[in-house]
């Protein structure tokens, strides 16, 4: 069955077909970034959704696809990861959230991406892990897959969740930090960067949430399926 794969903020789809299955992974939320305090940590990033659909389309239509891009990391802040949609609302996989910036010991990790659009299937991302006390910021959450959701940063150690099952990174959420500096970014597809850690007068970024993706399958027109049969 032909595929196209997508990574890029808007591209036109041509359909070929009256039907083509989408799949959609959305973008991760940065880490918590930290003001100029010593002993500030930030909370890490959930994980995207994903979500996949079969629609109808019509030969020769353009349908938009737009992907999550990386999300930058901010300072003293945070930002949810964005949303990745087929034709505006008729696929949409959801953001992660941002970790807390500033997090209190035992909180901030953010949500994973969920509540999207398309039946087909649906996977949460993974929540970003928690503040670990004075000892390390929040891990990222792990981006979701095509038959499992991406699993939780650790609340108690730096380790990022890990993508679910099928997804085609497979790279991890952001390891939290136990030393001063700007958190680390998650990995492709839709995993979370890390909560920022300061131990100075200088404010420090969350990690950059990691970018979506998008693939398209479609069925060819049946007289070439037919072609070389007997």
């Amino acid at each position: 069955m032909p595929a196209l794969n997508y990574t890029a903020a808007s591209t036109t789809y041509t359909a070929h077909s009256v039907w083509a299955i989408v799949q959609l992974w959305a973008g991760g939320g940065t880490g918590g970034g930290v003001t100029n305090t010593s002993g500030n940590n930030g909370g890490g990033g959930g994980g995207g959704e994903y979500r996949a659909a079969v629609v109808t389309t019509s030969p020769g239509t353009g349908y938009t696809v737009a992907v999550a891009q990386a999300k930058a990391g901010v300072s003293n802040g945070t930002a949810n990861g964005d949303n990745s949609t087929f034709a505006t609302t008729t696929v949409v996989a959801i953001g992660g959230t941002g970790g807390v910036a500033n997090a209190t010991a035992g909180a901030g990790g953010g949500a994973g991406g969920t509540g999207g659009t398309g039946t087909l299937a649906n996977w949460a991302g993974g929540r970003g892990g928690h503040r670990n006390g004075t000892t390390n910021s929040g891990p990222g959450g792990g981006g979701s897959g095509t038959s499992s959701a991406g699993t939780q940063g650790s609340d108690a150690a730096v380790t990022g969740g890990a993508t679910g099952t099928g997804n085609p990174g497979g790279n991890p959420g952001g390891a939290g930090r136990t030393s001063a500096g700007a958190g680390n970014a998650g990995g492709i597809y839709g995993s979370g960067g890390s909560g920022a850690r300061t131990a100075s007068a200088t404010a420090r970024t969350g990690g950059a949430g990691g970018a979506g993706y998008g693939l398209i399958y479609w069925s060819p027109p049946t007289f070439l399926c037919c072609l070389g049969c007997g």
